[in-house]
């Protein structure tokens, strides 16, 4: 707990509230620009269309955003002495363990304020029928695991590499990707990290070229895409774990 709460006191000034702001201020304007351009009937299916839409605003903002904060994180350790001055006083792996705890925690917070900015943007449009709340509480819940396999990734590169270029260029290159793999067949998906965001969407949507008929739907995540998700997920902290604490300082 003290290694986690000294986490938050390094951060006090790194401006992380901040890009937390710029996160959700991006998707809300995003979806209200959506949803301004929609026909009322279109509104009939307005909660569906709210989680698509999520999903994608996910696929191409959270890449670059995780890596944006796992940078702000750990770029200081690279400055002077950082790194050798900590190991003195702590273990590699418990300081590696002590920044995932600070990232899960942050982007468990900025989830659960972004569904509940949605759920009442959707509560002001007037959508029909119950507003989803289990629906809102399982997409929050994947959304953060999504971020935090992304987040093992973009920390393992931040600690390694001291020009954060790296890590935010990767960053921009899970954006790109996430977005151009909701056109993918899912055998090809689960291949790509940022193509879960897309993958563990609760509504899809089908679009017949003959009637030009858009229908959504719900659908839950597969067994299998949870199960790759949480290989990946482990994957990514036992590469970058071992390569930080392998680390000369």
């Amino acid at each position: 707990m003290k290694l986690l709460g000294l986490e938050f006191y390094k951060c006090r000034r790194r401006k992380v509230v901040l890009v937390c702001a710029a996160v959700l201020a991006a998707e809300l304007l995003w979806f209200g620009a959506y949803l301004a351009r929609q026909d009322p009937e279109d509104l009939l299916h307005g909660w569906m269309l709210l989680f698509y839409n999520l999903a994608m605003i996910d696929a191409i903002i959270l890449p670059i955003s995780v890596a944006t904060l796992a940078s702000r994180n750990c770029e200081l350790e690279h400055k002077g002495a950082s790194l050798k001055l900590l190991e003195t006083m702590v273990t590699p792996g418990r300081l590696y363990l002590a920044k995932l705890s600070w990232g899960a925690l942050v982007l468990a917070a900025l989830l659960i304020i972004r569904s509940a900015l949605f759920l009442g943007m959707g509560l002001w449009a007037g959508f029909v029928g119950a507003a989803p709340l289990g629906r809102f509480g399982v997409f929050t819940l994947l959304s953060w695991a999504v971020s935090m396999m992304i987040y093992g990734l973009q920390q393992g590169l931040s600690l390694r590499f001291a020009n954060q270029a790296a890590a935010l260029v990767c960053g921009i290159f899970g954006s790109f990707i996430g977005i151009m793999s909701m056109l993918f067949p899912p055998s090809l998906v689960r291949c790509v990290p940022w193509g879960y965001y897309g993958l563990m969407a609760l509504a899809r949507m089908e679009w017949d070229p003959d009637t030009r008929f858009t229908q959504f739907f719900w659908q839950w995540p597969q067994p299998l895409d949870l199960v790759l998700l949480a290989l990946w997920a482990v994957l990514f902290f036992i590469v970058g774990r071992t390569l930080f604490v392998r680390k000369e300082v």
